[in-house]
């Protein structure tokens, strides 16, 4: 019986959650996404390796398209897997010229807010 029960919670471990990106929620994160893509002067630091915005965006996109049904908003996007790294859990840092450096989950969040006047409301 402890065998099985076992089986089932590993069973359950590996099945996606319930959460599931709307087509709201998507649009906001390809918006801010867009925004970001366009930020030519921003480095993007992972794991102290720095990267262009294209770069950023696109692992950021390769993220989120392994993580879209484990996620219901854009701010979980940001919080739970835009903005560290999954494999050490450190920051991704921004840097941006004249600027401190700072951490990208502020950073993503303000230009989430920017971006969000941009993407139609949801219905």
């Amino acid at each position: 019986m402890k065998k099985l029960l076992c089986a089932l919670v590993a069973l359950l471990l590996t099945l996606p959650a319930w959460a599931k990106l709307n087509a709201h929620e998507e649009a906001r994160i390809n918006a801010m996404l867009e925004a970001l893509s366009q930020q030519k002067t921003l480095v993007f630091v992972r794991n102290g390796d720095e990267h262009t915005c294209d770069e950023a965006v696109s692992h950021l996109r390769l993220k989120l398209s392994n993580t879209r049904n484990r996620i219901d908003t854009a701010e979980q996007f940001i919080d739970k897997v835009a903005s560290s790294s999954s494999i050490t859990g450190k920051p991704y840092i921004v840097k941006i010229p004249g600027k401190s450096d700072e951490n990208a989950q502020p950073y993503l969040h303000a230009l989430i807010a920017q971006t969000d006047k941009t993407v139609p409301s949801n219905p």
